[in-house]
């Protein structure tokens, strides 16, 4: 029976500069080879993850926007495509476009953004390197109005930022008052809207499924708001250690001080 280590990029795998360590690559791909599963699991997009991990050997699924998606890398395939209903997606769109915010459209395997709200999000304080990372395998269109009230377009995420942590705030309080949805934020300048009852656990429990593996083989590390799901379910879960997560994360998991799982294992003086 293989374990199953999920883990975070943003934040635990990633470097600030958003790229993942040769000497991190290597640890993966000998994880791998002993029979380890490891699962990237994030907030960002198929197509994102697969670009950040496909040149590490063996690694087969991810777990993408927040667990609204499960899919294979290696095919593409996806195991799990979970949607936001329908009759609110195009109500968020249009606010935040009122509200002259920045907006990401989660569809499928891909993240699509319009071509006049991209450069809002480099007038956050989220850093060029992630804004750079994260719309480097985005669609960017014209507009995706039509498609969304038509509801030819059906979302699994959206993703939202405010250059005013005040406006985001505002907004997600009015956001979260729907049930049927679910409010996580990776920083004080964005959130991430996605159908409640969809998260990263649940893609933890589909990839176990699919290898016959018990809740006892599953590990999750992350390090964020949208980690906590996960890092509660798995058998062991652990948090990289940061205020926002200690306030979140209960008390009876595992909450190792482990500075930085971020790539910099570098304390054996590895890249």
């Amino acid at each position: 029976m293989k374990k199953i280590v999920a883990i975070d990029l943003d934040g635990t795998l990633l470097h600030s500069d958003c790229t993942i360590s040769s000497y991190s690559k290597e640890v993966i791909a000998e994880a791998v080879k002993n029979g380890i599963m490891v699962v990237p699991t994030s907030g960002r997009s198929f197509r994102s993850i697969k670009n950040q991990v496909q040149d590490i050997e063996g690694v087969k699924y991810c777990i993408c926007a927040n667990g609204t998606l499960v899919g294979n890398i290696q095919t593409e395939e996806l195991l799990h495509n979970c949607k936001i209903p329908q009759n609110l997606v195009y109500d968020i769109y249009k606010e935040v476009k009122e509200r002259h915010g920045f907006i990401e459209l989660y569809c499928d395997n891909d993240a699509y953004v319009e071509k006049d709200t991209a450069p809002i999000i480099y007038d956050t304080k989220m850093g060029k390197d992630f804004c750079d990372s994260m719309l480097s395998t985005d669609v960017i269109g014209l507009s995706y109005d039509l498609l969304l009230r038509r509801g030819t377009m059906r979302i699994n995420k959206i993703h939202v930022a405010f250059p005013d942590p005040q406006e985001l705030r505002e907004f997600a309080a009015k956001t979260a008052e729907n049930k049927e949805l679910i409010v996580t934020f990776p920083s004080e300048y964005n959130m991430e809207i996605f159908p409640n009852g969809c998260n990263k656990d649940v893609g933890i429990r589909i990839i176990a499924a699919q290898n016959i593996n018990t809740h006892a083989a599953t590990v999750a590390i992350g390090d964020s708001d949208n980690d906590v799901a996960m890092i509660e379910y798995a058998h062991i879960g652990i948090a990289v250690i940061n205020r926002k997560i200690m306030r979140s994360v209960s008390c009876k998991f595992h909450n190792l001080i482990i500075g930085s799982i971020r790539s910099d294992i570098s304390d054996n003086g590895k890249d």
